[in-house]
């Protein structure tokens, strides 16, 4: 089973590289996002946001809708340009993650799912002068795709049946900002 989803996995990339997603911007050679840590272990979850908090997630979450709108590409590219800030404890990306849980309005007529509600947390900890990491990827039987949150000290938004399972681990495909070789050994 693993070598069916290590070709599921090269084939995406490859997809990904001809569309041109996964290209240095100055030389056009293909890059790999860097491996992700074993396992996506889950971060402590957080069970209530303080209010500064809460306020920073409600404008990420409306930019975060609005960065949907765009290609991938341009979702990643903007999402690069965080990589300068410094990475964000456990306890501020779990408050962010819940943060956005707690503001996103149930009247919205469209999707707010994972990759929403993800990237609204790292839109969140940027406000905060803080770097998570969007993660996207995959896994096999059933083939599922999911978006997630990562820092250094584990992944958040694997939860519930979206939770790691070592007979069918989440894959990354794709990590923006992308992640140090120093923060992939923590």
């Amino acid at each position: 089973m693993g070598g069916d989803v290590e070709a599921v996995v090269a084939q995406t990339v490859e997809r990904l590289t001809q569309a041109g997603l996964l290209t240095d911007a100055e030389s056009g050679s293909p890059v790999l996002p860097p491996p992700m840590p074993p396992a996506t272990s889950p971060a402590e979850p957080c069970t209530r946001p303080g209010r500064l908090v809460r306020v920073l997630a409600a404008p990420a979450l409306v930019l975060a809708l609005a960065l949907m709108r765009l290609p991938l590409r341009a979702r990643m590219r903007l999402l690069g340009l965080l990589h300068r800030l410094p990475p964000a404890p456990p306890a501020v990306a779990a408050e962010a993650v819940a943060a956005v849980s707690a503001v996103r309005p149930p009247w919205w007529p469209g999707r707010i799912a994972c990759m929403e509600v993800s990237l609204a947390a790292v839109l969140t900890m940027a406000l905060r002068g803080r770097r998570a990491h969007w993660v996207i990827g995959a896994r096999r039987l059933p083939n599922e795709a999911h978006a997630w949150v990562w820092t250094p000290a584990g992944a958040l938004g694997l939860s519930g049946r979206d939770a790691d399972d070592p007979r069918r681990p989440w894959t990354a495909v794709a990590a923006a900002p992308p992640i140090p070789p120093q923060d992939e050994r923590n």
